[in-house]
């Protein structure tokens, strides 16, 4: 099967968008087999001005309290970007470490699109979705790393056409398995465990998360979000059912939640997140599954917020 990502390169390489507001934008995109750069142009207010930021400078805090804790000395040095701040609140910093140690050359979490009702609607939510990725490195200096940023789309409908979480994961891991030595020259056995989420998690988008986004108001896309949102899928996920053995009678009350598309586990293998900070927190802070535990909602909660 071909797996295509001319959803997202259509759009970066020759669309110029506009947001029906105050602010716009321009996105271009310009591939080669030895680089894939983001190239934007923003004409709006100051980030640093915006009130809505500190909420999210918050948010960043939480992840690292719990990602970040036992960090050596080495990964509490000021950062290069921003040397105002410490290395491990720089988001674009955490990414190019991950990147770094794990020895990869790319970065960007894997979008499953699974709705085909609309293509325009479907280019509005990649056009917002894609902004806050620039957005986010741009608060922090870290534009550079649009250099090494694939936004790969999974775009087919015979295949992912409404299709479930678990579906999606199958699809993932398939993908993952035979790409990852091709993309970074890393075995999927060590990739798998890689500090980068690449082949680990993967976002998927139905009707209804589309639906999230575009319902934001265009002049309120830039401001604090709360109810947009994606799914991610954690492909290393696996059901667990609590045994007789760890002290709980059959079922125990932990195997026995409110069905959620015909799970009854509390860890489902998939979780909304606020989808303005699905690539980036995703790519720099759900490094392995005692991460994936501490962020980890049971649907309908959305998380990835403040």
């Amino acid at each position: 099967m071909a797996f295509l990502t001319r959803g997202a390169r259509s759009l970066l390489k020759s669309q110029t968008y506009q947001l029906e507001s105050t602010s716009s934008w321009n996105l271009s995109k310009t591939v080669s087999f030895s680089t894939r750069r983001l190239i934007s142009n923003i004409h709006r207010p100051s980030l640093h001005n915006i009130t809505p930021r500190a909420c999210v400078k918050r948010q960043i805090l939480q992840f690292l309290a719990i990602s970040l804790s036992s960090s050596s000395p080495a990964r509490m040095i000021d950062s290069k970007r921003t040397p105002s701040i410490p290395f491990n609140h720089n988001e674009a910093d955490v990414i190019e470490k991950n990147m770094l140690d794990d020895g990869f050359r790319t970065w960007g979490l894997v979008v499953y699109r699974c709705t085909y009702k609309s293509d325009s609607d479907w280019k509005e939510f990649m056009r917002r979705f894609l902004y806050h990725v620039r957005d986010t490195l741009e608060y922090y200096d870290g534009l550079d790393m649009l250099d090494s940023f694939v936004p790969t789309v999974m775009d087919d409908k015979t295949r992912f056409d409404s299709v479930t979480p678990s579906i999606v994961r199958d699809y993932f891991n398939q993908w993952a398995r035979t790409t990852c030595e091709t993309e970074q020259g890393v075995p999927f056995d060590r990739a798998q465990w890689a500090n980068t989420a690449r082949y680990k998690f993967c976002i998927m988008v139905d009707e209804e998360t589309l639906q999230s986004v575009l319902d934001i108001p265009p002049e309120d896309v830039e401001g604090y979000n709360n109810t947009g949102f994606v799914v991610l899928v954690n492909g290393r996920w696996e059901p667990r059912f609590l045994s007789e053995e760890e002290g709980y009678t059959s079922p125990p009350q932990e195997n026995n939640f409110e069905p959620v598309q015909g799970c009854t586990l509390e860890d489902v293998g998939w979780m909304k997140v606020c989808y303005d900070r699905a690539q980036i927190v995703a790519s720099a802070f759900m490094r392995d599954g005692f991460d994936w535990e501490a962020q980890y909602r049971r649907p309908p909660e959305i998380t990835f917020n403040c």
